[in-house]
């Protein structure tokens, strides 16, 4: 009879009133909705979702997308820099801080935060040079608090 009413297939009366207040393997929240409405269960639900939405990107990769669209943006660059530094991806900071400079030679921050890099990662004399170089480009540019720090950071190092 409900089918003849609804054109959905019903369920042999008395046992359910309603296909919806039948309790089945496939409910969401404790209310019981079966997938003939077109509900999913909670798995189901799960796995499209991961499945069809986009993944996050990481800070580094949208600093990868950052300076792939804007290559001469030094502020890009000098971010990508610092975080591969940070997250111990040594060759590739080592590259990024060094095209930075290249590309920005008057990038105080930059000659800063490499030679700290460097002085971390044991490598003394390349922090000593980069270092003089960041004092001198900090005169030069008239950045006295960044020349005090570098001035800091090299008597440190011995």
């Amino acid at each position: 009879m409900r089918e003849a009413l609804t054109g959905r297939p019903g369920n042999n009366f008395p046992g359910c009133v309603f296909d919806f207040l039948c309790i089945e393997d496939d409910f969401i929240g404790g209310f019981a909705l079966p997938q003939t409405f077109g509900v999913l269960s909670q798995r189901e639900y799960t796995m499209r979702m991961t499945l069809t939405q986009p993944q996050k990107k990481t800070r580094r990769q949208i600093l990868e997308d950052f300076v792939a669209a804007k290559p001469a943006d030094a502020f890009a660059r000098y971010g990508l820099a610092m975080e591969c530094a940070n997250s111990g991806d040594t060759p590739a900071a080592d590259e990024h801080f060094k095209a930075l400079l290249a590309s920005h030679p008057d990038y105080v921050a930059g000659y800063f935060q490499f030679g700290q890099f460097l002085a971390k990662s044991g490598r003394t004399e390349e922090a000593r040079t980069t270092l003089n170089a960041g004092i001198a480009t900090a005169q030069r540019t008239g950045d006295e608090h960044a020349r005090s720090e570098m001035v800091a950071a090299l008597a440190e190092l011995g």
